[in-house]
């Protein structure tokens, strides 16, 4: 049992901490992009990647503009992958 819940957590963290990269990437590459960044294919790419974890977001907070669902979004998803890494603290020792 300790060690399926283990996988869980190790899963669920990787998989947010790739959401928060990608959502770092995506802002360091349209400062980078500049006038183009409409035009980026990678930034397009990155923009569908993120859909549903935004989607999420402005379901649950429907009066916030884009920027302050990108910044909670962010601290959301860096709350759990800290709250995820003190369970797989408790669980490994």
């Amino acid at each position: 049992m300790t060690a399926a819940l283990l996988l869980m957590v190790v899963v669920s963290r990787a998989i947010i901490e790739l959401i928060l990269w990608l959502i770092v990437g995506r802002t360091a590459l349209r400062l980078l992009a500049g006038s183009a960044a409409a035009d980026n294919v990678v930034l397009q790419l990155f923009d569908i990647i993120l859909g549903p974890p935004r989607t999420l977001i402005a379901r649950l907070w429907p009066g916030t503009g884009f920027t302050a669902r990108e910044w909670l979004l962010f601290g959301l998803l860096l709350s759990l992958w800290l709250v995820l890494g003190v369970g797989k603290w408790w669980l490994v020792r």
